[in-house]
């Protein structure tokens, strides 16, 4: 790309002889006393003055004015103050830079509240158990399993919990070992085929009819009418303990997320889990 660059000129102000108290000169009759800036441009866009010129303007022709011409105006009747525009690209610059940031802090305050509403939302999710309520459980790394409010009582949450994602790793790791009959491509295979049940089984209507609120459940049930083997427990909790699972979640701004001991699930696990409702 070829960088276009140089020198220009436009014109501040213009004078008549009069105005200015010179004589006339024979050679240039009506001529004008005019005062232009100077710049260098980039791109033809102004980058920086370089001075100011003073000229003769004569049939919209330009002649340099003779010094002894020059000498006679009064300095401060030809002070004409520059443009601003004469600085045309380092404003483009700065306007792009400060609307870059003053979109970037837009967007990092709308994202700030829209996490901490988020965070609100979250926090008054395990005050009110509902059936049919969805949980993630997780400990960041390997393990992770939903959960569903199954019962909601008074006093104690039977929570459903799903265990299939651990039985798909089981499954796969031991087709990767060859302890299974087939190899880990082809369990995946078989893996997804057992998923796609979600859309293409017979039951899915039925089960949805019976089941409305509780969609893990329905799952489950349904792979089972398939014959897919299944992994579930059944966990039970004070409401004390469920509304206790919050303590896990962030604010959305100064407190951040942090795993949990959950005594209920010692008998699926005795790590420290993140708690995120779905």
């Amino acid at each position: 790309m070829t960088i276009l660059f140089g020198w220009n000129r436009f014109r501040l102000k213009s004078f008549t002889f009069q105005e200015l108290n010179l004589p006339e000169l024979e050679q240039f009759p009506n001529a004008t006393f005019q005062v232009a800036q100077s710049y260098f441009h980039l791109f033809y866009i102004p980058v920086f003055p370089m001075g100011k010129r003073y000229d003769l303007v004569m049939d919209k022709q330009l002649y340099h004015v003779p010094p002894s011409l020059m000498k006679m105006a009064e300095p401060e009747q030809i002070k004409v103050r520059g443009k601003w525009y004469s600085w045309s690209l380092p404003i483009l610059i700065l306007l792009i830079m400060l609307s870059v940031k003053i979109s970037h802090t837009v967007s990092q305050n709308r994202a700030h509240a829209d996490a901490m509403e988020l965070a609100q939302y979250d926090l008054k999710f395990f005050n009110d158990p509902m059936e049919g309520d969805h949980i993630w459980f997780s400990n960041g790394a390997d393990l992770k399993f939903d959960v569903e409010v199954f019962v909601a009582g008074e006093e104690k949450i039977t929570l459903f919990v799903n265990l299939m994602e651990q039985l798909d790793e089981l499954a796969l790791r031991n087709a990767r070992n060859g302890k299974a009959r087939v190899d880990a491509d082809s369990m995946q295979i078989l893996i997804n085929q057992r998923n796609e049940l979600l859309e293409t089984s017979v039951y899915k209507d039925s089960l949805y009819q019976e089941h409305p609120y509780q969609p893990i459940y329905r799952k489950v049930l349904l792979f089972g009418l398939e014959n897919y083997p299944i992994d579930y427990k059944f966990v039970e909790m004070s409401v004390k303990e469920y509304k206790a699972l919050k303590e896990s979640l962030g604010d959305g701004d100064t407190k951040k997320a942090k795993k949990i001991k959950i005594p209920a699930f010692h008998e699926i696990t005795k790590q420290a889990l993140f708690v995120q409702p779905d």
